[in-house]
């Protein structure tokens, strides 16, 4: 990325190595402060379009609570180096807008709505969540890999029967859903609730509890 950009509104300018600042005023979401370039495990709530994220973001220094998907927070595309799972390789992702009504996402089958990154061969479409998928996680003390093989099997306790998405899948066959993994991570204090993800899945991709 260049030492600064100006793109529409706003205008990101270089502090030093992987630091970035928006200057005051020039963001309409947040005019009041600078927003700074924050790497973090923790999940937060994009302001913009309202999914949640995790890692790299924009975040107000102050105790706002506001945070942005670097790719809301831009109006241009760059490329962040991403560590895709080895089944995804040799694709090639653009950012895309305006997803066609109900599109899910390749990897947790949640509906996409506003920004979202789209394949080349457009049969793979993902939240700018799930594009940053760690591809190996520690899940109840057990080491998981990250599989584009679905299991209808899934050792989350709340699990809503998700039918499609990727999984987390140990070694002893061990599987977590995805999406169920999205839910089991969000705080207790964000805003949206397990329960809102399930509510969020279109029926055509849930299939019911006896």
């Amino acid at each position: 990325m260049p030492v600064s950009m100006i793109c529409s509104s706003f205008l990101l300018s270089n502090l030093g190595r992987d630091m970035f600042t928006i200057k005051t005023g020039n963001h309409s979401s947040h005019p009041q402060h600078d927003l700074c370039h924050k790497i973090s495990s923790a999940f937060y709530i994009c302001k913009i379009c309202g999914h949640s994220g995790f890692g790299p973001r924009f975040s107000c220094p102050q105790s706002c609570n506001f945070n942005l998907h670097e790719e809301c927070c831009t109006n241009f595309t760059y490329h962040t180096a991403f560590n895709f799972p080895s089944f995804l390789a040799g694709s090639n992702f653009v950012v895309s807008r305006d997803p066609p009504r109900n599109l899910p996402c390749t990897a947790c089958q949640l509906p996409i709505e506003g920004r979202y990154y789209q394949c080349n061969n457009k049969r793979t479409n993902l939240h700018l969540l799930c594009v940053r998928l760690p591809t190996t996680l520690t899940i109840s003390g057990m080491q998981t890999t990250l599989s584009n093989r679905f299991n209808v099997r899934c050792s989350y306790r709340s699990c809503p029967n998700i039918n499609g998405g990727w999984s987390y899948v140990s070694h002893n066959g061990t599987n977590y859903h995805v999406a169920c993994w999205k839910a089991m991570m969000l705080r207790p204090d964000n805003v949206y609730k397990p329960q809102a993800f399930w509510n969020k899945i279109p029926r055509s991709t849930v299939a019911r509890k006896n």
